[in-house]
């Protein structure tokens, strides 16, 4: 299938969309090629992997750029295409898997307009393995650049720190230097390198090379020094998508009831807070509130024209809680779990901006050793959705609060640690227990 390219509507990118029968049969083989492409991967690669995701990529962007004696320079690297013109034979030579079922996904080709067109390069994108054959074609770039710029080397009779630090989210990547000659003259035609023995190249439109104080953009976030202190916010750009599409929901519902509306709003407006809300938003998520204010106005004096503005605003907009101006109604339809009086838009700037926790590089959720600590990032990734609370608090009252293990009392005093079962009966796939009987859990032999 056929479908516009976000960046650019006049430009059209294929997707195989494949049967049932080999959707199964390519996540079959990415289940066991998994383990071993965690275990091969490079450590800051952050994109299709378990367990990880923009934000840790954001988190190690911080790390590699915040303090006073960082990288001044940054490579921003755009593989052009990497779906698309990943090299078969490459493939074929370096993944460990069935080459004879490898080769047909690859050669299988796609039907537009029921016409079939071959594919004599890249990797199916909509396939369910494809992902798993992207990271696995890229890895091995960032050893490359450790082995040959070391954090310290001798060059005649100096020590040089060439401070090259790279971070990779799928084809998307980012490459720290000293000096823009580094990263030009001696970076680039490694990756060049590297990329040309797979069938890929860079893009030249979009790798740049940039101070930090001009900032860059990188996964949706504005990353950039201001009089010497990292800041990383919300790009122009992502808040520039977010407001349109906002403007667009409202502008097809003109005549949409006032409920209707939010509903449709709020799972977007949720979902864009969400993914910002660990960087520093608190200004833009005011912007941003301010801004849907003023369209929800219009919206609203459009179907009032004859009012006046005290009588829309009394109309649409209530006191509740500490906020006087809450867009809000009365719903139509009240399910079982809603106890409220009105549904609320929902307000960026009500959002608490926290700290991400990012990954350990070295994490692989198929090694014995670092359960434990996938456990404890699942618990707090938990305790920071309100799903995810909710889902506590149920699995804290199927355990009549209390711990499976010692049978004692959960509470606040005593903490408690997420620990996930497989393989049995239970309702939960995970438990509550107190922290030392988690360290328990994790000893070998140990059963509840």
């Amino acid at each position: 299938m056929l479908f516009p390219n976000p960046c650019c509507d006049q430009v059209l990118f294929a997707v195989a969309v494949p049967t049932m029968t080999d959707r199964a049969m390519q996540t079959l083989y990415k289940f066991a090629l998994e383990p071993l492409a965690e275990t091969l991967a490079d450590p800051n690669s952050y994109g299709f992997r378990i367990g990880r995701s923009t934000h840790d990529a954001i988190g190690q962007c911080f790390n590699d750029l915040c303090r006073a004696g960082s990288p001044q320079w940054i490579l921003e690297g755009d593989i052009k295409g990497c779906f698309d013109h990943i090299s078969h034979n490459w493939l074929l030579a370096n993944i460990p898997m069935d080459k004879e079922m490898l080769g047909k996904w690859l050669k299988c080709g796609f039907v537009e307009t029921k016409k079939l067109f071959p594919t004599e390069e890249g990797t199916p994108q909509g396939g369910t393995i494809s992902p798993v054959l992207m990271n696995m074609t890229l890895d091995g770039l960032e050893r490359i650049l450790k082995e040959r710029f070391p954090m310290r080397r001798a060059v005649a009779g100096k020590t040089v720190y060439d401070q090259i630090n790279f971070v990779r989210y799928a084809d998307d990547f980012i490459v720290t230097g000293k000096s823009p000659e580094t990263l030009r003259n001696e970076v680039m035609p490694i990756i060049k390198d590297f990329l040309a023995e797979r069938g890929l190249q860079l893009s030249e439109e979009k790798t740049v090379i940039t101070h930090i104080s001009d900032g860059f953009d990188f996964l949706g976030q504005s990353i950039r020094k201001y009089n010497g202190k990292l800041l990383i916010k919300p790009s122009k750009n992502a808040i520039k998508s977010f407001l349109k599409k906002v403007r667009a929901i409202v502008r097809e519902n003109k005549t949409a009831t006032q409920d209707l509306l939010i509903c449709k709003l709020n799972p977007v407006i949720r979902g864009w807070v969400n993914y910002h809300r660990y960087v520093v938003s608190a200004d833009i998520f005011g912007l941003v509130d301010h801004r849907i204010f003023e369209c929800l106005w219009r919206w609203a004096c459009r179907r009032h024209k004859r009012k006046g503005k005290r009588w829309i605003a009394n109309k649409y907009w209530h006191h509740i809680d500490n906020r006087t101006w809450t867009f809000a109604a009365e719903p139509a339809f009240r399910g079982k779990d809603f106890d409220e009086k009105y549904l609320k838009l929902e307000y960026a700037a009500n959002t608490k901006i926290i700290r991400f926790k990012k990954i350990a590089a070295e994490a692989n959720p198929f090694d014995e050793k670092w359960t434990g600590y996938y456990e404890e990032r699942d618990g707090e990734r938990m305790l920071n959705s309100t799903k995810g609370r909710e889902k506590l608090v149920k699995i804290w009252n199927s355990q009549k609060r209390c711990c499976p293990v010692c049978g004692e009392k959960i509470t606040s005093e005593t903490g408690f640690k997420t620990h996930f079962v497989t393989g049995n009966n239970r309702k939960w796939p995970a438990i509550m227990v107190h922290p030392w009987c988690h360290r328990n859990l994790h000893e070998p032999g140990y059963l509840i």
